[in-house]
């Protein structure tokens, strides 16, 4: 989201200054149209949305899978990098594990490993008095293993066994939470949205995003020219932090919104284009006003 933020910052910063400067006024009594200002931004701006979208469905997917990849090396040689006790991290399954203590050799004491069923609490407990870290098979050999399952919090299943193996590839280290799913490709993410395609809010959000965070950088071009243009009609004058709080705020409506879809809260396409759909409204209305001037 870098990219279409830059864009908003620096269109903002350029058309506010060309109007503070006396540099439109001056530009349309040579006989310009307003739009030698806006095609300019508005290619630049399509120019952007597609450098996004193919870097959000290329280069980000593949640098945070090799990123994975080297955590998950660096974790086999080196445990205690990324662990440290009384710590939370997430394993290949999305589980979430906590280790009591860690020593040298990976060999870790009093492992709890968590299976979540959301609001209904844990659906599997797993608990292990000792851990020895398998560096070739990329698992954790576990000893003194009490497996437990629940259903609506209720115990259904116990019981003990001597040993057990915990896979640890493709670790979230320190995290509780498995990373953003809007950083997979689209064709993966379609994919995890057909195992369960009636209720996946984050899924269906993080689909969403995929074309609205790129088309982001259009609407930002166009709210651009939009308020440059009225600030120019109402003598308004927008200083370097009004064009601050202009960026920040799609990032604020972004992350609510976002987070708000993900929990299904709202439905998935309000949580993916509604900061797209709010500068563009406001973009219009503000181009609707400076063209009744």
């Amino acid at each position: 989201m870098g990219l279409p933020l830059a864009l908003l910052f620096a269109g903002l910063l350029a058309m506010t200054r060309l109007a503070q400067d006396s540099e439109i006024k001056a530009a349309l009594l040579l006989g310009l149209s307003p739009k030698n200002f806006a095609l300019p931004l508005l290619g630049l701006g399509l120019v952007i949305s597609l450098l996004s979208f193919v870097n959000n469905e290329l280069i980000v997917p593949w640098s945070n899978a090799r990123a994975l990849e080297v955590q998950k090396d660096i974790f086999l040689k080196t445990p205690d990098i990324f662990l440290s006790e009384g710590s939370f991290f997430t394993d290949a399954l999305g589980r979430s594990v906590h280790i009591d203590d860690l020593q040298a050799g990976g060999v870790a004491k009093g492992i709890t490993v968590i299976q979540s069923d959301g609001s209904r609490g844990p659906k599997e407990v797993v608990f292990a008095e000792t851990g020895l870290l398998d560096d070739e098979a990329g698992l954790w050999r576990l000893e003194e293993v009490h497996f437990t399952s629940y259903r609506s919090s209720k115990v259904v299943f116990d019981a003990y066994a001597k040993s057990a193996e915990l896979p640890v590839r493709k670790l979230a280290a320190g995290l509780s939470q498995n990373p953003d799913p809007v950083r997979i490709s689209m064709r993966e993410l379609w994919q995890r949205i057909q195992i369960n395609p009636r209720y996946q809010p984050e899924a269906w959000t993080a689909l969403h995003r995929k074309f609205a965070e790129p088309l982001a950088a259009l609407a930002f071009a166009l709210f651009a020219i939009a308020v440059g243009l009225f600030s120019f009609r109402n003598g308004l004058g927008l200083g370097f932090v009004s064009v601050l709080f202009l960026t920040f705020m799609y990032y604020a409506t972004w992350s609510v919104a976002k987070l708000l879809g993900a929990q299904g809260t709202v439905p998935a396409y309000v949580g993916g284009w509604l900061p797209f759909a709010l500068y563009s409204v406001a973009a219009v209305f503000l181009l609707a006003l400076s063209w009744r001037r």
